[in-house]
């Protein structure tokens, strides 16, 4: 049976005090083999065809209007229920693969402090302060052992939203044991097993 995970561009949009918001999940690269990191954008603007154009970085009239701006007439409340709508669709990432939320507005001194206020809440989040840089890895991360022994299946927690720990870590995905005569079907599996949630 294969497991191939398909990876593909994935936004969101919706409207904060009648402005047009608009996040963006692509991934950017393999990091290691199997494992990708994505690149996530956020705007704030009047049309699809504008916000787009921004990601897109084309060299237009629409997407040069949005350049050095900041959060619209909005203000905090737009980078607010953006930070939400990113860890909304987080889960749309494969396990092991991470996304990195760059401070790129035309105001980065701004937009990073705007999004640490917001991150304390958030511990499973991690920053680069020197790159203006926000981390999230779903679980389980690339290098857990778990991926030498079972096949993984991704799972949406009950609420999305919250951050996850060392309790609720294995809760954010599902296993399957190789099939008889791999190595992951007759080494460790009590151990593994005793650790994550198995779905046969």
């Amino acid at each position: 049976m294969s497991y191939r995970v398909r990876r593909k561009f994935t936004s969101s949009e919706f409207f904060v005090d009648g402005q047009r918001c608009k996040i963006f999940f692509e991934p950017d690269e393999e990091f290691e083999p199997g494992f990708w990191s994505w690149n996530v954008g956020f705007a704030v603007g009047k049309s699809s065809r504008q916000l787009n154009d921004w990601y897109r970085r084309r060299n237009n009239r629409r997407a040069r209007t949005l350049q050095g701006k900041f959060t619209g007439r909005s203000g905090v409340k737009a980078i607010l229920k953006g930070f939400e709508e990113v860890r909304r669709l987080r889960w749309k990432i494969p396990p092991g693969d991470f996304f990195v939320l760059t401070c790129d507005s035309g105001n980065p001194e701004k937009q990073f402090r705007a999004y640490m206020a917001i991150k304390r809440k958030y511990p499973d989040i991690i920053v680069c302060e020197e790159k203006k840089e926000f981390y999230w890895h779903r679980p389980p991360f690339y290098n857990d052992k778990v991926w030498d022994y079972f096949h993984v299946l991704g799972f949406t927690p009950t609420d999305p939203l919250a951050s996850i720990d060392d309790q609720s870590y294995f809760d954010c995905f599902y296993v399957r044991t190789c099939p008889l005569g791999t190595v992951g079907s007759n080494h460790r599996i009590a151990d593994l097993s005793a650790r994550a949630q198995a779905n046969e």
